[in-house]
């Protein structure tokens, strides 16, 4: 008989850690998407601003760098901000481990955010987190910026 009663804990305690890790799975995938259209490329990112006469928005990153993953976690799938980044902006992510353009804007930090002219002037900037709200009403300032002095 204690055979059985520990049998039986030994399998209702793997189909509670079996349910644990479908549940964080599914939790982790859902996070972590990102609606931004980012492209990875600098050349790529200013062709594009220069065709369709959009700032440009970088987001210099780090992939040791927790606020960094928080702002695609948090930040970049929120379905408001990420609609509007893409109809206003060309977005960039720049990994500063594979690539040496934040050393063109003096990154002081990552995450950082750097908003360009179309020809890679920068015009404002963003350093460290910031939740989709305040993310957006700053973006929307940079954007206000850009439509007066185009």
């Amino acid at each position: 008989m204690d055979k059985a009663i520990r049998l039986g804990k030994t399998a209702l305690l793997i189909v509670v850690l079996a349910l644990l890790l479908i549940s964080a799975a599914n939790c982790t995938t859902k996070k972590d998407e990102s609606a931004v259209n980012w492209l990875y490329d600098w050349n790529e990112a200013l062709d594009k601003a220069q065709n369709e006469n959009k700032p440009i928005m970088i987001d210099f990153y780090s992939d040791r760098c927790p606020p960094c993953k928080r702002l695609d976690s948090d930040t970049y799938s929120d379905e408001n901000l990420s609609a509007f980044l893409n109809n206003n902006f060309i977005s960039l992510k720049s990994n500063v481990e594979k690539s040496d353009l934040y050393r063109d804007y003096g990154v002081p930090g990552f995450p950082t955010i750097i908003f360009t002219l179309p020809d890679g002037t920068a015009i404002g900037g963003i350093v460290g987190y910031r939740p989709p709200d305040q993310f957006y009403q700053y973006t929307q300032e940079v954007l206000d910026w850009w439509k007066s002095h185009s």
